[in-house]
């Protein structure tokens, strides 16, 4: 695949998972809706600050091109966190209706992350090592 495809495949991606994170900032203002998913589920409210938090950091790291450094870790933290997601979502006996959504934004990691490796990591393993 040519570069110029990677880039308009990561963009696309990574915008997509960028907005999802900084949909983050619902959960931090603990808007009703969401709080009571979160109920349905039998998650804790306290659970709902933290998760918006990590997930507008994640965004802001994985947008922000200063923080490539950083990149990898939010990468991770966004997958572990979608899959932590849709099993929830299975294991409270919702359907594909349930936990699809989150099952694609976990697959737009994925694209997001795997383009990204062909885009930067190369370059950025060879900024380290010297």
């Amino acid at each position: 695949m040519n570069t110029k495809k990677v880039k308009f495949i990561y963009w696309a991606s990574t915008l997509f998972l960028g907005l999802v994170g900084l949909a983050g900032i619902a959960n931090i203002l603990m808007v009703e809706e969401l709080v009571q998913v979160n109920r349905s589920l039998g998650l804790p409210d306290y659970f709902m600050p933290f998760f918006g938090f990590v997930k507008v950091v994640g965004a802001i790291t994985i947008l922000a091109p200063a923080l490539r450094r950083f990149q990898q870790a939010a990468y991770f933290g966004f997958i572990f966190y979608f899959i932590g997601a849709t099993y929830t979502l299975m294991a409270t006996h919702g359907g594909p209706e349930k936990w699809g959504a989150t099952l694609l934004i976990l697959a737009a990691a994925g694209v997001s992350y795997w383009t990204w490796q062909q885009l930067f990591q190369s370059k950025f393993n060879s900024q380290i090592s010297q």
